[in-house]
């Protein structure tokens, strides 16, 4: 394998370090959920808590998105598990304006498109 093209990331290392990176996003987007449901399961959180366990999970799945459409490539979930983020995130995110709730919306549906055809090729 090896290098086949002159860009940065025309390499397996490379590809192998976006992989990664990518993949800490999707681990970290993991636990922040895992906490927040955790929280909410043990009445232990007020709404303020819980926004601020998961704060990272909005930016994490657009920096993921981001990257993937940009370079080709990099780790995204499989589309069920992406789904399932979606769910858990929409049960914990209460409140917000209806503005918030179309971003909130659109960046799952955009993760969803993106790791449906990731996985299907």
């Amino acid at each position: 394998m090896g290098s086949w093209g002159p860009g940065i990331f025309d390499n397996d290392a490379a590809r192998d370090h976006l992989f990664e990176v990518t993949r800490e996003l999707a681990e970290q987007i993991n636990h922040a959920l895992a906490d927040a449901v955790s929280l909410k399961l043990a009445g232990k959180g007020t709404d303020a808590e819980l926004a601020e366990t998961f704060e990272s999970v909005l930016p994490n799945i657009e920096i993921m998105c981001v990257l993937h459409e940009s370079l080709g490539g990099g780790f995204l979930p499989e589309p069920e598990s992406a789904a399932e983020w979606q769910s858990q995130f929409e049960q914990l995110d209460s409140g917000g304006s209806a503005d918030r709730r179309e971003v909130v919306r659109s960046t799952f549906e955009r993760l969803c498109r993106l790791a449906q055809q990731c996985w299907e090729e």
